[in-house]
């Protein structure tokens, strides 16, 4: 790849669910052709997936080959620039250590492990919490 990392804008980082929705009705994609919920086409949506897929895989064996660190972290943001996982939030997070990009990688796992975050709150484990009321 010609482009060096710095000048490919970062990756926005969004949740993976919002990240892969019907562009109609916004129906979570549920990885098949046909949105369930109004019927649109989302043959477009699986060909990004897929294309996301092949950049991670991509930038996994350039981080193999330990020699193309650069390549990989360009392929590695590209990959969360059009699909963001939470395994490709690690792998670019991977490539930017491999890179130097400490506090960038720190700022990617940190939004990795916040949107890992249950939507409810846990109950508290056992012998842990508030104690029952008089």
């Amino acid at each position: 790849m010609s482009e060096q990392p710095s000048s490919i804008p970062p990756a926005i980082l969004r949740p993976v669910s919002a990240a892969m929705a019907c562009p109609t009705c916004r129906a979570a994609w549920r990885g098949v052709v046909t949105c369930s919920r109004c019927g649109t086409d989302l043959t477009a949506l699986m060909r990004v997936a897929v294309r996301a897929w092949e950049l991670r895989q991509a930038t996994r064996a350039a981080l193999c080959a330990g020699d193309r660190a650069t390549e990989a972290l360009a392929l590695a943001r590209a990959a969360c620039q059009l699909h963001t996982t939470p395994s490709g939030q690690r792998l670019f997070a991977l490539a930017l250590l491999v890179n130097g990009h400490m506090a960038e990688a720190y700022t990617v796992l940190t939004q990795a492990l916040q949107a890992q975050q249950p939507p409810f709150p846990l109950p508290p484990r056992e012998g842990e919490g508030e104690r029952p009321h008089p």
